[in-house]
């Protein structure tokens, strides 16, 4: 594996509120080992990945090969499910149902990329603003 290909993504979003509000921020990491056993609906500190002061919670993710991970499946697993809508499936018609491969709620190491939001800010700025965003 390459360099490049061994970075982690988080996509921090930042929220609803605040002063994030429409903004997403990535940050790419070199391990994930901090976060390895946290599950889907956790918050955790942002000192584990180098964001003091904040505080982030985790809603999703998939892994190397682009595996969604889905919340109502418990552990480190790939399963394949039967679903009607959802993480990792969306029917084109009403009442649709396919059998999909899905991934468990726990973050292992064999993830790429983590959907995180933030529910504290920290004192460092972590969404820049931009020159629109300062005129109004």
């Amino acid at each position: 594996m390459s360099e490049e290909e061994s970075l982690y993504k988080l996509n921090i979003s930042g929220g609803k509120t605040g002063l994030g509000k429409g903004k997403t921020k990535v940050v790419q990491l070199q391990n994930i080992d901090p976060l390895v056993g946290k599950t889907i609906g956790e918050t955790f500190d942002g000192g584990l990945i180098g964001l003091p002061g904040y505080e982030l919670k985790i809603t999703g993710g998939s892994d190397f090969s682009g595996i969604p991970m889905r919340k109502n499946v418990h552990g480190p697993v790939k399963k394949k499910l039967l679903l009607t809508g959802g993480q990792g499936y969306h029917p084109k018609r009403k009442g649709e149902k396919r059998r999909k491969v899905v991934r468990g709620s726990e973050i292992t190491d064999d993830m790429k990329q983590l959907n995180l939001i933030v529910t504290k800010y920290g004192k460092t700025k972590l969404f820049e603003q931009t020159g629109e965003e300062e005129e109004q």
